[in-house]
């Protein structure tokens, strides 16, 4: 059976992943695993609201169970298993280490963006998470939105990886019975043969068109690189996800090479699926 693997930091962001997650669970029919890295910190559930005596008695177990409990009558796959599992030590470590000891089929996880304070673990490791992950990764807040009509946004540019993801985005559009809007990145530079994207684009389009029936377009878009217009872009055309690929970091000084994927998870009002590639 295919898992979902939702990390929990007992934020609300992250139980808003956690919803999502349930969603997706039910429509992939796969198992549902929530964890949770103690890091020596002592975490008070934003979930619990005004409640100071609960707040001060919580164990990380117990809250795990608390929500297993709320969201379990949500979760409605046949057979299906709805767990938690508590790791130590490194954040990024375990829950990546979790997510390929289950094989896990995709990661959801809550982040903070640039709100300038990071109290909580996934804040402050979403992109070092997602640099590392063995298998695709949502990214989304509680002040996104989530919900029908869908429509994903697969920016494509001239390099051949951008093609690796394609099968994959297109089978998760599939499951949300979504839109697909190819956005061929066109970018002038002496170094990057013309039309290339464009090509990319279309091969794109015909492999979608010849795999399922939804819908799909090409938007030509000239792009400076910044992450701010490809989100402009995703609200012009009401884009509800926006999917990109990233290499998998090879040295934790990568971050350094690739801006816009930092830069895209920090800024972006809209859910961010990253699907990791290989060269």
């Amino acid at each position: 059976m295919k898992r979902i693997l939702v990390p929990i930091d007992f934020s609300d962001n992250s139980v808003f992943a956690l919803k999502i997650g349930v969603e997706l669970a039910n429509q992939l029919h796969a198992a549902l695993r929530i964890i949770h890295v103690q890091t020596g910190q002592k975490y008070a559930p934003e979930f619990l609201g005004d409640n100071p005596e609960e707040r001060l008695m919580g164990q990380a177990k117990a809250w795990l169970e608390h929500l297993i409990k709320k969201y379990s009558a949500d979760y409605r796959v046949y057979n299906g298993e709805f767990d938690y599992k508590v790791r130590e030590g490194n954040v990024v470590r375990e829950i990546n280490n979790q997510a390929r000891y289950d094989d896990v089929s995709l990661i959801v996880i809550g982040t903070h963006g640039v709100s300038g304070v990071e109290d909580r673990w996934l804040g402050s490791n979403a992109y070092r998470l997602v640099s590392h992950a063995p298998c695709p990764v949502l990214t989304v807040r509680k002040e996104m939105k989530w919900g029908f009509p869908h429509k994903v946004m697969l920016p494509l540019d001239h390099n051949k990886l951008t093609r690796k993801i394609v099968p994959i985005v297109t089978g998760f559009a599939k499951l949300l019975k979504a839109e697909i809007g190819i956005v061929s990145l066109q970018r002038k530079s002496k170094w990057i043969l013309p039309g290339r994207s464009d090509i990319y684009a279309r091969q794109a389009e015909r492999y979608i068109k010849s795999n399922t029936d939804l819908e799909v377009s090409v938007i030509p878009f000239k792009w400076g690189g910044e992450a701010k217009n490809i989100l402009k872009l995703a609200h012009e055309q009401s884009a509800t996800v926006i999917s990109i690929h990233l290499r998998e970091a090879l040295s934790p000084f990568d971050s350094v090479f690739r801006p816009f994927a930092n830069e895209l998870l920090n800024v972006s009002d809209i859910p961010v699926l990253v699907v990791p590639v290989k060269e």
